[in-house]
């Protein structure tokens, strides 16, 4: 008996189990039913109806604690906020779905909550960061999940993102993965758009041939999807609003390249997309409105057929219907009538916006002929300079052929000098516009003492000094340790013109160089520099042109006469360092220029004793130096400099002679020229490290440093100096490399 009752209580709990499993998965398959239906409502734009059945889901997947079924109901009902433009509640909303999917450990609805959550607060200011930083996360959970089409979409939300910022670097870093990601079967919208984001980046960047490829495939994709039967209204409507973006994206590109003509063409197309993207928006909202009344009609119905069942229901039916149907015309006619009214309304802005586009356009064209003249203007100052000069040169050059007495030689030979001077800072001038114009200037970050700079800047500008009768004060806040780290050369150029200035525009005066210390941090100092003069002062109507292109090509003065590049160059570098230059002038009183730049702290104590050792050791050491090069000048000049210092020299004429001179003589440096015949400085550097390793090999060239550095030390070269170089600093680095092997 006993074993009977047991019998029948284990059929009795495997029964039991059975049914409820089968519950159980009866409520799944009928929540998954209620999301199916939520989202196909959601996207015939039936959005009351969606929240109602997503809110049935809601209850049953509640009582069931389905995390899962609960991450995606809350998605829908974001969305539907979303959508109709309540980001509060749709920011709500994502964030429940966030902690039910993240419960539920599904990370391919995580990965799309954060991408839907970064959309919705990247559309406020106050949000925006934390915007970016969803896409992040969305796509670092895309990689994770190999999940490509789920990456694709933050990465180009991101590149969107940044180009709308004018951040073109910080796009392409997203923009360049995007595009490696998608292949032939990604959608045409993602191809449209990507190509679309990469035609603004390359336009940006003035690669304008690469930036009309990509502009026309965006095109092409959107404009074939315009026709496709197969896409909904809101699909069709994004597809013109991404034809209107290229438009646009190529109307810049022809108005950068001054063919005004088509940049005006492209804009029509523009705004002929952006209508029709609109008149299609439009359609959807009408039929969100028909939806809506239909739904609102129906639930009247229901009412009155309620309360009027005794009366005569064929009759009242009738008159019900025939009322609705002419309401619903009455509705569906007056919106057709609102909708063309404000069509109309929105044509005549956008013509008046075409107007002032037109203006604009019109204005830089008249801009660039400006432009143009300017340029011509100075060209013509330009060639005027360099024949000065020049004339001065060959003249002076002549009269000291003729053996003149030594105080008309020593005086012929000063002004040699400075014409010489004068020609190699308007040649700088001119190469270095070009490469800031082309943004081929980046900064670099080498260790330098502030003090010795501007000691050296001073010197370097002895004669000018010399000839105005001007006293020059360096002053350099005690609180800088002055070892810094960053772009010395910049700093040099900045530095070199402001000062070169004050001298030139102050005759027995004063011209002060000032460092403060703004800002003393951890690892950084916020300086400002200040270069200040007494001289004749700018008067207060060109004080904001004096920084623009040319600016001096039409002074006055003839004694003041310059290319007008100098102070159009140190706006532009600092402009590089992210800092402004300001000016304080009063005229005949004088002028100050100032302006703030960040460095590094770098103690280096062992780098500056080595600098001390080398200054003493300059001239007191008989080193033996060999010459490479082919120039018999360069020869003479280089020669005698080092003879001067007590250096012995030999010369080798190519790098084939090199080579044996090396072989069979000892030396302790060589002065390698890179242009030569029969065998270049760079060729002859490499075979002479596969026998010899350790002598200094120091590059002498006329060739720009940043176009010669990296491969001069790539072949086994030690230093590179650059022709004609400042004599102190040449035997600073002569020294260097030789104490270098020495010490070793």
């Amino acid at each position: 008996m006993k074993n009977f009752i047991q019998h029948i209580t284990l059929l009795f709990l495997i029964g039991f189990t059975a049914v409820v499993q089968s519950q159980s998965s009866l409520i799944s398959d009928s929540i998954q039913s209620y999301i199916a239906k939520a989202e196909k409502l959601q996207e015939e734009y039936k959005y009351e109806e969606s929240l109602e059945m997503a809110q049935a889901a809601l209850k049953t997947a509640q009582y069931n604690n389905d995390d899962k079924s609960l991450g995606y109901i809350y998605n829908i009902i974001a969305k539907n906020y979303e959508i109709n433009e309540d980001d509060h509640k749709a920011r709500s909303n994502y964030w429940r779905a966030l902690v039910h999917a993240k419960n539920s450990k599904s990370k391919t609805l995580e990965t799309d909550l954060y991408n839907n959550l970064a959309q919705v607060y990247t559309k406020h200011n106050l949000t925006r960061v934390k915007g970016v930083d969803y896409y992040k996360k969305s796509y670092k959970y895309a990689i994770k999940l190999g999940d490509t089409a789920r990456m694709i979409r933050p990465l180009l939300n991101l590149g969107e993102y940044y180009i709308s910022r004018n951040d073109f670097d910080s796009a392409y870093e997203y923009l360049a993965p995007a595009r490696k990601l998608i292949h032939e079967e990604s959608s045409n919208l993602v191809k449209a758009k990507l190509n679309g984001l990469l035609g603004k980046y390359f336009l940006n960047i003035r690669r304008y041939i690469v930036a009309e490829e990509y502009i026309d495939q965006s095109i092409s994709y959107s404009l074939g999807e315009t026709k496709n039967k197969n896409n909904n209204d809101e699909l069709i409507s994004t597809y013109y609003e991404e034809l209107a973006a290229a438009y646009e994206t190529k109307s810049e590109l022809y108005r950068k390249q001054l063919d005004y003509q088509k940049a005006y063409s492209f804009q029509k197309k523009q705004f002929q997309n952006i209508l029709k993207a609109k008149d299609y928006k439009k359609l959807i909202e009408l039929q969100r409105v028909n939806i809506k009344y239909e739904v609102d009609q129906y639930e009247e119905k229901i009412k009155k057929v309620e309360s009027e069942k005794k009366e005569s229901q064929s009759e009242v039916q009738k008159w019900r219907i025939s009322i609705i149907l002419g309401i619903i015309l009455i509705l569906i006619s007056l919106a057709f009538l609102i909708s063309s009214y404000k069509n109309n309304i929105q044509k005549k802005r956008l013509n008046g916006d075409l107007i002032e586009k037109n203006k604009e356009l019109i204005g830089a064209k008249e801009t660039a002929e400006q432009l143009s003249t300017l340029k011509s203007q100075f060209i013509s100052t330009v060639s005027h300079e360099l024949r000065t000069p020049l004339y001065g040169v060959i003249g002076l050059t002549s009269l000291l052929m003729e053996n003149p007495e030594v105080k008309k030689k020593n005086e012929y030979l000063e002004s040699l000098k400075f014409s010489g001077d004068y020609l190699l800072a308007l040649i700088n001038d001119v190469l270095q516009l070009s490469k800031i114009e082309t943004n081929e200037v980046k900064l670099e970050k080498v260790s330098f003492d502030i003090r010795s700079l501007l000691e050296g800047i001073v010197n370097s500008l002895h004669t000018k000094q010399k000839s105005n009768k001007n006293t020059v004060h360096i002053d350099v806040d005690e609180k800088i340790n002055t070892t810094l780290i960053g772009d010395s050369v910049r700093l040099s150029q900045i530095l070199i013109n402001l000062i070169g200035n004050a001298l030139k525009f102050t005759k027995n005066g004063n011209i002060w160089i000032t460092v403060k210390c703004l800002k003393n941090k951890t690892d950084s100092y916020h300086l400002r520099f200040i270069v200040k003069d007494d001289g004749i002062g700018i008067p207060k109507n060109k004080q904001q042109t004096i920084f623009d292109n040319f600016a001096q090509v039409k002074n006055e003065n003839q004694e003041y006469e310059g290319t007008g590049l100098g102070l159009a160059i140190v706006k532009k570098l600092i402009h590089l360092h992210n800092s402004e230059i300001n000016i304080k002038s009063l005229e005949g009183k004088g002028s100050e220029f100032y302006f703030d730049l960040t460095y590094e702290k770098a103690v280096k104590e062992q780098e500056i004793s080595l600098q001390t050792r080398e200054n003493l050791s300059i001239g007191t050491s008989n080193f033996n130096v060999l010459i490479v090069d082919d120039n018999k000048i360069n020869q003479i000049v280089t020669q005698n400099i080092l003879k001067k210092k007590g250096y012995t020299c030999d010369i080798a004429s190519n790098g084939m002679d090199s080579i044996d001179m090396l072989k069979n003589g000892k030396f302790d440096l060589v002065l390698m020229d890179i242009n030569m015949p029969e065998m270049n400085g760079l060729e002859a550097t490499k075979v002479i490290r596969t026998f010899n390793t350790h002598i200094p090999i120091i590059a002498l060239t006329a060739v720009e440093e940043g176009e010669i550095r990296n491969q001069a030390l790539s072949v086994g070269m030690n230093d590179v100096i650059i022709k004609p170089y400042d004599t102190q600093q040449f035997f600073q680095t002569i020294m260097r490399n030789i104490s270098k092997v020495k010490m070793a």
